[in-house]
């Protein structure tokens, strides 16, 4: 196609200049925090699940990582192109490039063999603006030739994002018999607020010790756990172990109650994981409804809960777990 030549002419010319020019740097964010927790991570199974990091260095090492593969993979480049269209862009962004790269391809098979359907000018500003300002923009259109016209429409149309969730940052703690677990300071990373909002979180804290001490209707009590969800994005759960274990993850505030299930089920003995157990809040209320979420409990952004399971005669935690329990300190 005349159009992928003078792409791949005009990406030639650009390599040179691309190669040279240094990667713009992050912010670095400092932390209040204590040995808890430094911030969240985040991770992805098309990187593995070991790799483990801030969301903006782990979309960095996957937009790497899919330009790797678009530039390899000669038989198929159109997939790696469109996930980094997906992935990689904002929603806006994302929808005003698919809708335009869908009408190049459309009117090529629309009309085979003119000439003017089968070239882009690439600097063009609307092309520029929608197009090549898209990561994976221009890759998408360099993987296409006459051949793949269809499957790379049908492709685009149907694309999803790399899936991309919370690291559970998992830490096993061992404790001494009756020991505190205080509530941790939590980094900024866990809070849906400005960092003016931050500021004045100290002072709706003392607002809900005064609203806890009148009569509230349940209207109003609704309200305030609505509002109070709305303020995290992620929460810290500490698990106290039978044995003086604490197992400590990090989830988002409105996954299911089952997502702590299953965290903490994967770090059972066997004799344990064939056992019922019960995950009890600090009241000794049982977290019972699996369709709940972490928020609908009231677990932001920290919370400790207690693991409840009929005495058995071996270790509860698995070997390789209790033996990476590090002491912990308040």
């Amino acid at each position: 196609m005349i159009a992928q030549r003078e792409l791949e002419e005009e990406r030639r010319k650009t390599n040179e200049s691309v190669r040279s020019k240094e990667r713009t740097e992050t912010d670095v964010r400092e932390f209040d925090h204590s040995s808890a927790i430094s911030g969240v991570c985040f991770t992805c199974e098309l990187l593995g699940e070991d790799v483990s990091k801030p969301k903006e260095e782990l979309m960095r090492d996957l937009e790497e990582f899919l330009t790797e593969q678009a530039l390899s993979n000669e038989d198929d480049r159109v997939i790696p192109a469109v996930l980094m269209i997906y992935s990689l862009n904002k929603s806006a962004q994302k929808e005003i490039a698919i809708e335009t790269l869908c009408k190049y391809l459309q009117n090529i098979l629309e009309h085979p063999g003119e000439e003017k359907y089968q070239r882009i000018r690439v600097s063009n500003k609307a092309f520029q603006e929608r197009v090549a300002n898209v990561k994976g923009g221009r890759t998408f259109l360099e993987s296409v030739d006459d051949g793949v016209l269809i499957g790379a429409l049908e492709a685009l149309k149907n694309g999803q994002c790399v899936p991309v969730k919370v690291s559970r940052c998992r830490k096993v703690f061992s404790i001494k018999e009756g020991q505190k677990i205080v509530s941790p300071k939590i980094p900024p990373d866990f809070y849906n607020l400005s960092a003016e909002e931050l500021k004045k979180e100290q002072q709706m804290k003392t607002e809900q010790v005064e609203r806890m001490l009148t009569l509230r209707t349940k209207e109003m009590r609704l309200k305030d756990d609505q509002l109070r969800n709305y303020k995290y994005k992620y929460t810290l759960i500490r698990v106290r172990i039978p044995g003086n274990f604490l197992l400590q993850g990090v989830f988002g505030c409105h996954e299911p109650v089952c997502a702590v299930r299953l965290f903490v089920a994967n770090v059972l003995s066997e004799e344990a994981s064939c056992c019922e157990f019960t995950l009890r809040d600090a009241a000794g209320s049982a977290l019972d409804d699996d369709s709940a979420s972490i928020a609908d409990y009231g677990l932001a952004p920290a919370a400790v809960l207690h693991f409840d399971i009929a005495p058995i005669a071996h270790d509860i935690l698995r070997d390789d777990i209790r033996d990476s329990a590090e002491p912990f300190s308040s």
